[in-house]
């Protein structure tokens, strides 16, 4: 099983294509088009999409840990469209409103592909309601929160109330205990 993680994990970070690239000094890839992370066509995210669903979370952070990094160091659209789809597979590909931002800013004309358009459309959509969803379920969250801490408030006084009253019980008790001995005493 590791063995095949890894093995997936290598074949995401490569690409699917970039066996055969050559490499610069410096270790990068001379040819950027050689490049998946570059890339935006149809079947290149498909297949990433596929690979990323198929590896185990902690290889999905790495991956998505690779593409923010690529995506400060030298931004792109193709980076982008990595990272939207890795969001939908893992939380640690970004927030969700930044990706939302940045893929409102990718200009119109720069999508050419039909079918990208498309998943681009779906992905969007589908990240609003993830993130919708998000906001409500913090929303509820902190309600309950709330409410949970007004329970225990008036739970607390209530208990407090109950200590009370079961103090001044015992004290009468104890009145009454001596009452009955100062009086067999007396009476004596």
């Amino acid at each position: 099983m590791l063995k095949t993680s890894l093995a997936l994990t290598l074949l995401l970070l490569t690409g699917c294509g970039g066996f055969n690239s050559k490499f610069g000094p410096s270790g990068v890839d001379a040819n950027p088009y050689n490049d998946p992370y570059l890339r935006s066509d149809f079947d290149e995210l498909l297949a990433f999409g596929a690979n990323m669903a198929n590896i185990p979370p902690s290889s999905r952070a790495e991956v998505c840990g690779l593409l923010i990094k690529r995506q400060k160091d030298s931004p792109g659209v193709g980076i982008q469209l990595h990272l939207m789809i890795g969001r939908l597979l893992s939380d640690t590909c970004g927030d969700i409103s930044g990706i939302l931002n940045e893929m409102s800013a990718i200009p119109p004309g720069s999508l050419i592909d039909d079918k990208v358009q498309k998943l681009v459309a779906i992905n969007t959509e589908t990240l609003k309601r993830m993130n919708s969803a998000t906001k409500k379920l913090g929303s509820l969250e902190r309600k309950r929160k709330t409410v949970q801490s007004v329970l225990e408030s008036k739970g607390a006084n209530g208990s407090k109330k109950n200590e009370a009253r079961l103090l001044r019980e015992k004290l009468e008790a104890i009145r009454s205990m001596e009452k009955q001995m100062d009086e067999q005493d007396g009476g004596n």
